[in-house]
């Protein structure tokens, strides 16, 4: 297994990513998303915060909700910057597998413990709740009563947990080689 940079390292480049020209594009309502100023850096924020848990947590499975995902979607179309940032801040190129949770049952419900889990780490690491879009919260469960999933409204108070499709993951069982960290 090839030996990257500590977590500290890959923590302090992800700090230092200079985002602005994808926040610039998900503003634009025909480009983008029409976000507003706020939300794209409210997004970008928990993106750099998805980007920590993953590098931090190899071994795991992470889960983006769909906004988080939609942020690092319009960064990996800037292809260039996407792999120099890779290169620069991990020293690999940190790839996106969109197809968890939608290969069948097992599945589907392997996408919704790593849902939680990833929510639960958030909300460790960072002492708050992990971003979830307004269109995802009829697909929620409070983080509290995760085992009861109990549907609620509040977008704030929830983690998404039963449609898969509106998910993407990054992939902890890919056949490629995952790098051992420093700590």
């Amino acid at each position: 297994m090839q030996l990257v940079k500590s977590v500290e390292e890959m923590q302090a480049g992800i700090d230092a990513l200079n985002l602005d020209a994808i926040k610039i594009k998900l503003l634009d309502p025909k480009e983008g998303k029409g976000w507003s100023r706020e939300y794209a850096d409210q997004m970008e924020v928990a993106y750099k915060r998805f980007l920590f848990l993953s590098v931090k947590y190899p071994e795991m499975p992470t889960v983006p909700t769909t906004d988080i995902d939609t942020f690092w979607h319009y960064h990996i179309l800037d292809t260039m910057k996407y792999a120099e940032d890779c290169q620069n801040v991990f020293g690999f190129f940190l790839h996106h597998f969109p197809y968890m949770g939608m290969r069948g049952e097992e599945d589907a419900a392997n996408l919704q413990k790593a849902s939680i889990s990833t929510h639960e780490l958030y909300m460790q690491e960072f002492g708050e709740l992990m971003s979830v879009a307004a269109s995802d919260a009829a697909k929620c469960v409070p983080v509290t009563d995760a085992a009861k999933c109990v549907p609620v409204t509040d977008a704030a108070k929830c983690v998404p947990v039963t449609d898969a499709a509106t998910f993407s993951y990054r992939s902890a069982t890919r056949n490629y080689s995952r790098p051992t960290f420093i700590q």
